[in-house]
């Protein structure tokens, strides 16, 4: 069985959706055996609201997307905030999609082996995890994200209470010294951690 974080080869089953955000349409290619590929799951679309809302008074440049799949929320929160992104993914054809949706807008795509030896800093690092992929991966890109985003960025992240919300956000406070939920809607939380010490 094809997972969204393998690249085990499939079957194509290409076809197009779409998002629409502040009057705004998205169109967005998807295939077989990429996440959500019906249409843009509710922690994305709660994820990417969420983060409209709080930086809307900042002036982020910059933003990492871990785990991008076909690249909605970069390209988007790339259009609407004007940011340079950066999708990383794992899966290469999720990638593959992603660059080819983003051929409009500012966002850079990167193997998750290409991104484990860049030197990439960001002012948002922002993740809709493959949970299914296990908890040591997930605790990866928490790790990562404290490592990556500089100091006074943010690191946002939607996560399921039925699929460990407390132990991970317990973990993004031991990391980054706080931690909040900015949002909880039909069991989706969005925690937000802020890097107050690149010493810490």
């Amino acid at each position: 069985m094809s997972h969204y974080f393998t690249n085990d080869k499939h079957t194509h089953d290409y076809r197009s959706i779409k998002y629409e955000l502040n009057g705004t349409s998205y169109i967005f290619k998807t295939d077989a055996g990429v996440f959500s590929r019906n249409d843009v799951d509710f922690g994305s679309d709660l994820l990417i609201k969420t983060v409209i809302d709080d930086v809307s008074n900042q002036n982020p440049t910059s933003m990492i997307d871990m785990g991008a799949g076909y690249g909605v929320i970069s390209i988007v929160l790339s259009d609407q905030l004007n940011l340079e992104s950066t999708a990383v993914d794992v899966n290469l054809n999720a990638l593959a999609l992603t660059k080819q949706n983003a051929k409009k807008f500012n966002v850079a795509t990167m193997s998750r082996e290409d991104y484990n030896h860049a030197q990439i800093t960001t002012d948002l690092y922002i993740t809709n995890p493959p949970f299914r992929a296990g908890k040591s991966i997930v605790m990866e890109i928490i790790d990562d994200a404290h490592k990556r985003v500089a100091e006074e960025g943010r690191f946002y992240m939607v996560v399921q209470k039925k699929q460990g919300m407390p132990s991970y956000k317990k973990a993004i406070e031991q990391l980054f010294n706080n931690v909040e939920t900015l949002a909880k809607s039909k069991g989706y939380y969005i925690l937000k951690a802020t890097k107050k010490n690149l010493n810490n």
